[in-house]
């Protein structure tokens, strides 16, 4: 009886002495799974995500590319034959399939209306707001009534649902 005691008074000693010395037990943590991102998931980012399109205008006007970005949409464009081409700043609506429209900011690689730019083969850029990284389809038109419309152009329904955004 006397040796359970001693062997637990020794116990509770190194328990005091060890508990006193010891550092705090520190909590273990798994570190979390970063999943890759993927292609086709529209989180827009800094870096503009692109999808290749080839929608046409009367077989001269070509849509070629969709890039969207946090602060813009980048569209590319070219024409299969020469052309004398400019932008309808005011006319240009630029809409999603439940109706969002996205302002107009600028062109690039081509002149607003009503200085046109010849040009065949030769790829400008419409910039826009930022796309809905929801929407499936959009509307690329200009207002026939605008002022200085001559062949304004009309892409509808440019299906974005089955993108893989790179």
């Amino acid at each position: 009886m006397v040796f359970i005691r001693f062997i637990g008074f020794v116990f509770l000693i190194q328990l005091a002495l060890f508990s006193n010395c010891s550092s705090p037990p520190t909590q273990i943590t798994e570190t979390p799974i970063v999943e890759k991102e993927k292609v086709n998931e529209r989180n827009w980012s800094i870096s503009p995500k692109c999808c290749t399109l080839s929608a046409r205008f009367l077989g001269v006007v070509v849509l070629d590319q969709i890039c969207v970005s946090e602060t813009e949409t980048k569209l590319k464009l070219h024409t299969t034959d020469w052309k004398r081409v400019c932008v309808l700043k005011e006319g240009m609506v630029f809409r999603d399939e439940s109706g969002n429209q996205y302002p107009f900011l600028k062109a690039e690689g081509v002149d607003l209306c009503p200085k046109r730019t010849k040009m065949k083969d030769q790829d400008f850029y419409l910039v826009f707001t930022s796309f809905s990284p929801n929407a499936i389809s959009f509307d690329l038109i200009e207002d026939k009534n605008a002022k200085h419309a001559h062949k304004p152009w009309v892409f509808e329904k440019v299906d974005v649902s089955n993108c893989e955004w790179k």
